[in-house]
Order: C-alpha cells, then structure tokens, then sequence
C-alpha cells in the first residue's frame, strides 16, 4: 500500500466516485480541503449532494465547495456547473449563521456558470412525467434543461446579472421560456411572476455581485505557482452523461474529463485522481444495479449507512460491492487512487460478498465494457464470501488495529482493483480517518 499520507498531499489533486455518486467525495474533500489552496466544484449542480460533518456541526451542501471550512483556501464554483441562485443563497446564508465566512476573498463564482431557473425545473418534471414507465431517475432540480440551454447557447449566466440591461435580458428570455413550457404541455401553468423573480435575484445579486468574476485566471495562477489545488466532483462516473449507463446519465463530467474542463489543466499535469467508493454499492433513481440486494442485508444496510439522498431524500437502493463496475468507472474516471468508506456498516455481518465479475451470456467479464441499460440488465453478479468480523471499527485509528477480517476484506478489495488505497473511513467525522 502506498506510504503517501493524503493528509501531505501536494500538487494539483481531483477527488471523483467512481459509480453511481453518494460515496462520500465530501468527507474526502474536506479532509484534504484542510491543506488546499484552492477548491475547485467542476460539474453539476443542486442535484448533487455532498454531507460534511467537522466541529462547525453537520452541513449538507448541493453547490458550495466542501473547502469553504479552511479559511485559508479559496473555492471556486466553475464554468461547468449550473448554478440555482436561491439553493447556493441558502447554503451562504447557513454558513454564516454558523460563524463561517463567506465573502469574494473565499468563494468566486464563475460568470460564465449558467443558471437555473424556475423554468428549467418545470421543463424537468414534465419531460419526466412524460417518459411514463421510462422514467430516468432525475432529482427534478432542473438540471438537464439546464445544460440543454447551454448547450444551445442560450439562458441566464451569473454574469448577466452583473449587465445594465439585465432586464432586457430577462424578459427576452422568460418569452421564450413561457412559449417553450406551453408547447411541453403546462399551457394551464405556463407563465411566472416576473416581478417576484426580479426582486428575488436582485435581492441574491447584491450577496453574490463581489464573487462573480472569471475564474480560470485564479486557477491557472494557481497552478503555476504549484499551489495546491483540489478538485470536487459531483455525481459519479458511471453517470457521465457521455461514459455512464446512458440514458440513466446526468447531464454533465463526473470524471477526469470534467475536471480538465472545468480548470483547463490538462491530465498530465494532475497529480493524483482519487476515487471515493463505498465498501458496499449504492444507486439512486431508475436503471439496472447488478448486485442490488432487496432483502434484509440490503434493509440493514440502508438503515446503519443513512442511506437516503441528501438532495431528495429517495431511500437509495443498496447492494454488494460490485468490482467489474468499479474497475470501469476507474478506468473512465482516470483514477490512480482509491478511498474506501463505511467499512464499519460491516461491523455485524456474518460475511460480506463481494462481486468479483459479471456473467452475460455464457462469457465471463472482470472488467465491465459498458455500463448501459442494455448491458446491465443481462448481468448474472459473481460473488465471491469472506468472513465478517464481528467488531466495532469506529474507534480504531490504524489499519494494523482493524479486525483481521476487515483487513483483509480492504486487502482484498485493493488486490481486485489494482489500485491503491490510501484512506479508509470507519465513521462520518472527520478523525474517524485511517491513513494507510
């Protein structure tokens, strides 16, 4: 196992999921976040969510870098997020009850991040409902139609806001808006009080104006000056909207891939991809989960890992660890590390599987090839049973002080991915860390 401490790390660093996102990346970031000159969330938006516990108490963020509780970093929400201004107010406004500062010498705001609006989350749940039993899982949040506009280089920017005519802007797009939603069918609920929005965003834009500027400039300062950045991935690999089980995708880059967009470092210059994995596998919303576990060792373990969506509080569905599916979202991802959580669910299972590869058709896959509907959905999981180990973890502070068997179940795991593993957690709190 690699002797590197994560809590020494230096250079350019990026954490990322490797499967189907709720792992969690925002202890990992806050932890290293600690020793980070800049903190850096590269994709998504509200419908990610990252729960962070630390002596401040416990925060649950959908927008705002895990890095904002080191005083001495600055966070960065970049290009390639979609930014709901009322969500990342509300995230602000919480952390400043608690005593934590929030001003433009901490968080900057990208001026080219696009915003989602009121609309955006209609258009999200209608184009859902539509899909009938085909229904794709989103959170509603408005992600999707989001990027949709951008892509189309159309909507609002954070930028906008900071424009004289920004009015302008505004009613030119709510016209479109309006028409597009009624022709989606809403026509009994296809306008919006412009007012109450206007008012709304220019009571947000006089919090926000001082930390909207261009980003990539602190960045690349940064990264010449070989300060230590970190980048905060939202969502997971296996739901990159290009690489993941599509159409059960999100609509941005969970993976390395996102973060070069998000900063414009390139991936030679990265020093370290982390992947975040739990020791068991979970997923939100529709498509096929292989090692999905729909009886009492599922229950249990949704019941002792609180594994409810912190953006929409859906039970997440829970299942064995599942190995060929790692091994492809490492890979997507560019991962050359490896943290491993909530070992310490296992802490009463008389033995924990594990999937060590997929069965289709007759042929055997260590590695999975693809992660779509179609291929996932034919998967017979192989397993393969080692020993619980029947103690309390939570307290332990080194690896030689963990139960044998979940040494040798982390050993295992490490052995199967040819990755290593540098952190293992046994708790929610940031000193329930153990460094390997």
């Amino acid at each position: 196992m690699s002797s590197e401490n994560l809590k020494y790390w230096e250079g350019t660093n990026f954490v990322t999921d490797p499967t189907w996102g709720d792992n969690g990346k925002g202890k990992v970031v806050d932890l290293m976040a600690q020793r980070a000159h800049l903190v850096v969330r590269t994709n998504g938006g509200s419908n990610a969510g990252h729960t962070v516990r630390n002596e401040y108490g416990e925060f649950k963020f959908h927008l705002m870098p895990s890095g904002i509780f080191n005083p001495s970093a600055i966070c960065v929400i970049s290009d390639t997020v979609v930014v709901n201004p009322t969500t990342l107010m509300e995230e602000i406004v919480s952390l400043r009850k608690a005593g934590i500062e929030v001003t433009n010498k901490n968080l900057l705001l990208s001026k080219n991040a696009h915003l989602v609006m009121p609309w955006h989350i209609k258009r999200d749940n209608l184009r859902e409902t539509s899909r009938g039993s085909e229904q794709i899982g989103t959170t509603g949040r408005g992600i999707g139609p989001t990027y949709a506009d951008r892509t189309e280089r159309v909507g609002l920017r954070l930028g906008d806001l900071l424009k004289d005519n920004f009015i302008e802007i505004f009613e030119k797009e709510l016209v479109f808006q309006e028409k597009l939603i009624g022709i989606m069918g809403a026509s009994d609920n296809a306008s919006y009080d412009k007012d109450k929005i206007l008012e709304e965003l220019f009571r947000i834009r006089d919090t926000l104006a001082p930390m909207i500027t261009t980003v990539l400039p602190v960045i690349w300062e940064h990264h010449a000056s070989k300060k230590r950045i970190l980048g905060e991935a939202g969502q997971g690999v296996l739901l990159d909207l290009d690489r993941g089980g599509y159409p059960n995708v999100t609509s941005s880059h969970p993976g390395i891939a996102g973060f070069n967009l998000a900063t414009g470092i390139p991936p030679k210059e990265v020093t370290r991809v982390i992947a975040v994995t739990k020791a068991y596998t979970t997923r939100v919303g529709a498509g096929p989960f292989p090692t999905e576990l729909t009886d009492k060792f599922g229950d249990e373990i949704r019941v002792k890992g609180s594994e409810f969506g912190t953006t929409t509080g859906r039970p997440r569905r829970c299942g064995w660890l599942d190995i060929p599916a790692l091994r492809h979202g490492l890979r997507v991802g560019g991962a050359n590390s490896l943290a491993l959580t909530k070992i310490d669910i296992f802490d009463s299972f008389p033995q924990v599987n594990i999937c060590v590869g997929y069965r289709v058709d007759g042929r055997e896959y260590l590695l999975a090839p693809r992660v779509d509907n179609d291929f996932l959905r034919k998967v017979e999981p192989v397993y393969e049973t080692l020993p619980g180990w029947n103690k309390v973890t939570k307290e332990v502070k080194s690896f030689r002080n963990l139960p044998e068997a979940a040494q040798n179940f982390i050993l295992r795991v490490q052995y199967l991915l040819k990755v290593p593993i540098e952190l293992v957690s046994v708790g929610p709190d940031r000193e329930s860390s153990i460094y390997i």
